[in-house]
């Protein structure tokens, strides 16, 4: 006894020496199912995160305590934790109540004038320790997505729940999507909905009628007083009040879209419905096929007059090369990437068409397949490395899964690849470089989509019969002038590479002369805008693009009464 009272004295003795004041916490944790990580106190500029600093209950009453120094004359915000959440989800919720302080409805320590205790309730303000019986609600959230595209799903966004994403139902189609949950009465809850996962609303404290602003949050806001069951009103989305009809019309109306892939094998990813304005990339909305006969099926929420356009994939590929291949066929439009066009919607409605094909009762007719020999040729070119064909439906555009070969060495390489009927889209590429085309001096033999981003060879599969394409010259859509397939390798010859570059380019003459070469750079409007003399023996040449404005470019080099020309576009 004489030792604990000594330690006592001393402790005492320290904190008065200290200018601190011992300061003792309990709180009641009587109404909570205490976390196994245990109980914290946390928050404000002076307590840390949850898990920095325990309470403990060692007598096992349900009362935890904590003794902290505090200095003299500090005060400021804290709370109680239930658990050693980072993100503040165990936090006991006390917004509305009389105890509650400052941006983040917290706790306020009185001014520390000396050694104090405080004893409460978890998330009450009693100042006794003593905790008030507490009763629960079943409260159904409600909201209208009315005025909404719903692509992913609508979910309910709650402090209560950590601030994940509860899914919610519309099961009589109304467009009002709806949760139930089981809430303690006597409480203030902030939440918000989300169209889509991470869709959150976004209110600013101007939407004083619905919500709370906490610093830069501003959250739908609940007082829940009774224990009895209570439905919320259905707001429209992001709004404090109902939604209004901006159609013209009735609706929104639900869509259902089936596709049949009894032609395809099922990516394990799943099948996606994708494209558009509004249907997001493949891996936002899943098709399902529940009784498993191969035809899956989502339901949309348009609005009344919708029209726009969507695509189906086998997959949840970021690079779209497990799009369907609509190219060609009549439902797909070349104009907006060969997708299929949606609408004006008019009414509840059915879409059954099968993957890649147009039907449109959701049949599927049996795939030809065609055996397709595609054919460059590079005997104009140096080639020093791999020669390699890529497309949507030759192999998802990878420029390195499907490598050509010249097995007689006349300069022509070739491969042979199953295709179905229909068009595809393709480039060839050669010591790492692709070709790259203009709509318009290359149209003969390319296409551009609509944004006139991309530009590719275009080749059309009619039905089962093999096809060989003819063997153009590398990047162009005419023949390479030469005798018989086999390189006429002249003085001005060269290999540019890469065609896209931002530092520099390497000519590779596939011939070293005796005498010197004439380079000149000119500008897409025909202006000269640098000329070198490249010293005689030189088989490697680098073009130093520092200074050089982004644009299209071509290199010429002239020898011996030759010339060859090479585009060279400079990026930044």
């Amino acid at each position: 006894m004489k030792h604990i009272f000594t330690l006592a004295f001393m402790a005492a003795s320290m904190a008065m020496m200290a200018q601190v004041g011992l300061i003792t916490w309990e709180v009641n944790m009587a109404n909570e199912t205490v976390s196994p990580e245990g109980v914290y106190i946390a928050g404000g500029d002076y307590f840390g995160l949850p898990g920095d600093n325990p309470l403990t209950d060692d007598d096992g009453d349900g009362v935890w305590t904590i003794t902290m120094a505090m200095p003299l004359d500090y005060t400021g915000a804290y709370t109680f934790t239930n658990g050693a959440c980072l993100d503040y989800s165990c936090k006991e919720n006390i917004v509305g109540q009389s105890c509650a302080f400052g941006t983040w409805s917290d706790r306020e320590l009185p001014t520390v004038t000396g050694d104090a205790t405080y004893s409460t309730c978890f998330s009450q303000c009693s100042t006794d320790g003593s905790c008030a019986s507490v009763s629960n609600a079943d409260v159904t959230f409600r909201v209208n997505m009315a005025e909404q595209i719903v692509t992913a799903g609508v979910f309910l966004h709650a402090g209560f729940d950590g601030w994940g994403s509860i899914p919610m139902t519309d099961e009589d189609g109304d467009n009002v999507f709806e949760h139930t949950a089981s809430l303690e009465s006597g409480s203030v809850y902030e939440y918000l909905f989300q169209n889509g996962p991470g869709g959150n609303e976004a209110f600013d404290s101007t939407y004083v009628e619905c919500t709370l602003t906490s610093g830069a949050y501003t959250n739908r806001i609940l007082n829940l007083e009774t224990a009895d069951a209570f439905v919320t009103d259905a707001f429209c989305f992001n709004s404090c009040g109902a939604c209004q009809d901006t159609t013209g019309g009735d609706g929104p109306y639900n869509v259902t879209f089936n596709v049949n892939m009894a032609n395809e094998e099922v990516d394990p990813t799943g099948v996606y419905l994708a494209g558009g304005a509004d249907f997001g990339v493949p891996g936002d909305n899943m098709m399902t096929d529940e009784d498993g006969d191969g035809i899956y099926s989502i339901t949309m929420s348009l609005a009344s007059g919708y029209t726009g356009y969507y695509a189906f994939t086998n997959g949840a590929c970021g690079d779209w090369s497990c799009k369907e291949n609509l190219a060609g066929l009549p439902c797909g439009d070349p104009e907006n990437y060969n997708d299929r066009t949606v609408g004006p919607i008019n009414g509840a409605t059915t879409i059954s068409t099968c993957f890649g094909q147009c039907s449109t009762d959701g049949s599927c007719e049996q795939v030809d397949i065609a055996a397709v020999t595609f054919r460059v040729d590079l005997s104009e070119a140096a080639v020093v490395n791999t020669v390699n064909i890529f497309g949507g439906s030759v192999n998802g555009w990878n420029n390195t899964a499907t490598p050509m070969t010249d097995e007689d060495g006349d300069g022509i390489y070739e491969v042979t690849v199953e295709l179905a009927a229909g068009g595809h889209e393709y480039k060839f590429i050669h010591n790492g470089s692709e070709e790259i085309f203009d709509p318009i001096v290359h149209g003969a033999c390319t296409v551009t989509t609509a944004d006139s981003i991309y530009t590719n060879r275009y080749v059309m599969v009619e039905g089962a019969e093999d096809l060989t394409t003819t063997a153009f010259c590398f990047n162009a859509c005419i023949e390479c002038e030469t005798s018989n397939g086999v390189s006429e390798l002249d003085a001005a010859a060269f290999e540019l590479t890469p065609s896209m570059a931002s530092e520099s380019a390497t000519l590779r003459f596939p011939v070293a002369l005796a005498t010197s070469r004439t380079l000149n750079i000119v500008g897409f409007s025909g202006a000269l805008v640098e000329q070198f003399r490249i010293p005689a023996g030189t088989e490697v040449w680098t073009l130093n693009l520092t200074g050089y404005a982004p644009g299209i470019y071509f290199v010429n080099a002239q020898a011996s009464g030759l010339n060859a020309t090479r585009k060279l576009v400079v990026i930044q």
